[in-house]
């Protein structure tokens, strides 16, 4: 018998997730749909991060733009341009000690990469308005360009990605991808889902322990 209820659900997800996840899933609650969709979701996850990771795109970048240059440096001068942005007071100047942050490296290396940035011309070292013992870093005009086309080129792939979805499916999708993204966002809930692999290792090596024989390693 067909399940009218399910009747207006789309097409199922073309990318297979793992089999493991789907039972997962469905011992937790899920419709057998819904958890292909789950296994489906943490699929598509997996290769974002994955294509994230290589940083191919980034490697093409600046192979075609500066060779002597890597993706640290676009890190660092997206990092530049785009600071104020991630900071409540837009006030607060780009110190090297900023770009060690937004690039999670140490300070001797966002030096580095700060040096070679203004030695290419992308940045250049001006003298702080609050402090006049500090040096900061601001986008030359050439680094201004360089980000300006990035922020196109970003453009241009989500008009071709999503240019044929309608009005629907873009707003649908903006709202379920916040709601979604809201578990990695949220300190709180990232602090107790370390500490609930931390309970759920624990257990399983416990459990383990108990199994094995005496004196056994």
């Amino acid at each position: 018998m067909q399940d009218d209820t399910k009747t207006d659900l789309p097409a199922i997800c073309h990318t297979q997730g793992d089999q493991e996840l789907i039972e997962l899933a469905k011992r937790s609650g899920f419709s057998p749909d819904a958890a292909e969709a789950v296994a489906a979701i943490d699929a598509v996850m997996h290769k974002v991060r994955r294509s994230i990771q290589r940083r191919d795109f980034g490697r093409q970048v600046m192979a075609q733009i500066d060779p002597t240059l890597d993706v640290a440096h676009l890190d660092a001068i997206s990092a530049i341009a785009h600071a104020p942005a991630y900071i409540e007071d837009a006030k607060v100047e780009v110190t090297v000690g900023l770009i060690a942050e937004r690039l999670a490296v140490d300070p001797s290396r966002a030096s580095r990469i700060s040096a070679e940035l203004v030695d290419r011309g992308y940045a250049r070292r001006v003298a702080s308005q609050q402090d006049a013992r500090r040096i900061c870093l601001e986008l030359t005009s050439k680094g201004k360009r360089f980000i300006e086309a990035v922020r196109i080129n970003k453009w241009n792939l989500f008009a071709q990605a999503l240019g044929q979805w309608n009005e629907r499916d873009l707003v649908a999708f903006a709202v379920l991808f916040e709601r979604f993204s809201n578990w990695s966002t949220d300190d709180g809930g990232v602090a107790k889902s370390a500490a609930n692999i931390k309970r759920l290792f624990e257990e399983s090596e416990a459990a383990v322990s108990e199994a094995e024989p005496a004196g056994a390693e």
